[in-house]
């Protein structure tokens, strides 16, 4: 079960919530289940990927062959950034006029240029995130920011920038971005990890990163995928009754399996709540449904009670 007393009505009053974590941890799952709840809360959602194989809107059930932005529920629509279509969002915001645009930034070359310095990348897509935010496209925004190490990088471009760029457009348009990044009315950044090693480890790697080297405002810790304890359970006393009874061999193997990954378990929860210093906010495995859709309403249903609705 989700954490009782978890609040995350906070959420509602941002407009932009970064998720980011180690590859494989539900990250694009939980965007997504956090776009549904809030929009079904009022909230106008923008969900946001970054050079994606367009994973959130099959999670919506749709087959998508652009990057958006695409109305993919009510209150909610999608959008995929990449670089080329960043770079012309932020070059014609800089330079206002379209036909210096097209006659700088469409060369082959500065292509070429944007594809082989990924800071510069990272920097025109938050760019086009601040863009849509300033002009109200949505109200909130939620961004399936990049795994672990890339999202770090993604993070610290615009303070980088600013401490190595010269005055000028670049350094301007990483100051507006920065703004935004360091609101803390505005900007969270949450950590999305799973009860094993490697995603701990680096979570708690990332926690300190964003902490120490890029100050940006911190969310919660998303414990994804938690087996529920045997007290957590409907009926808890059927265990019990299970270990006294003869010739079940098979339930008690399952059992103990089941005691040896609950034991894992907490002791990995240990290890991230001692190493970062944020609220954990625990999400049940959905054991029902192996279907994505499945997955992020299940999810959007707990987030939803977390968020302020019916409990």
């Amino acid at each position: 079960m989700a954490t009782k007393h978890a609040d995350l009505s906070w959420m509602l009053s941002k407009r932009l919530l970064v998720l980011t974590g180690k590859g494989g941890v539900g990250k694009s799952v939980l965007c997504g289940a956090i776009g549904k709840a809030a929009a079904s809360l009022g909230r106008k959602v923008m969900l946001t990927e970054v050079r994606s194989l367009r994973r959130l809107p099959s999670l919506f059930g749709l087959d998508v062959t652009d990057d958006g932005p695409l109305n993919i529920g009510t209150n909610l629509e999608w959008i995929n950034l990449t670089p080329e279509h960043a770079l012309e969002v932020y070059a014609l915001r800089l330079l206002k006029l379209r036909t210096v645009y097209k006659a700088v930034f469409e060369q082959r070359a500065v292509r070429k240029f944007l594809r082989v310095v990924p800071s510069l990348a990272e920097i025109l897509m938050l760019g086009h995130v601040v863009d849509m935010i300033e002009h109200d496209e949505a109200d909130l925004f939620v961004l399936d920011a990049p795994s672990t190490g890339p999202g770090a990088l993604m993070l610290q471009a615009p303070g980088a920038v600013m401490e190595t760029a010269p005055p000028g457009p670049l350094r301007q348009g990483a100051q507006w971005i920065h703004s935004l990044l360091s609101d803390r009315q505005a900007c969270a950044v949450s950590l999305v990890v799973l009860a094993e090693e490697l995603p701990v480890s680096e979570a708690i790697e990332l926690y300190h990163v964003l902490r120490d080297k890029v100050d940006v405002p911190m969310g919660v810790s998303f414990a994804n995928r938690i087996f529920p304890e045997p007290q957590e359970w409907p009926k808890p006393d059927i265990l019990d009754h299970i270990l006294t009874l003869k010739n079940c061999s098979p339930l008690k193997d399952v059992w103990r399996s089941y005691s040896a990954r609950l034991a894992l378990q907490g002791r990995y929860l240990d290890k991230l709540e001692a190493g970062v210093d944020l609220p954990m906010v625990k999400l049940p495995e959905v054991l029902e449904s192996d279907n994505g859709m499945d997955v992020v309403n299940s999810l959007a249903i707990e987030l939803g009670k977390m968020m302020g609705g019916e409990g």
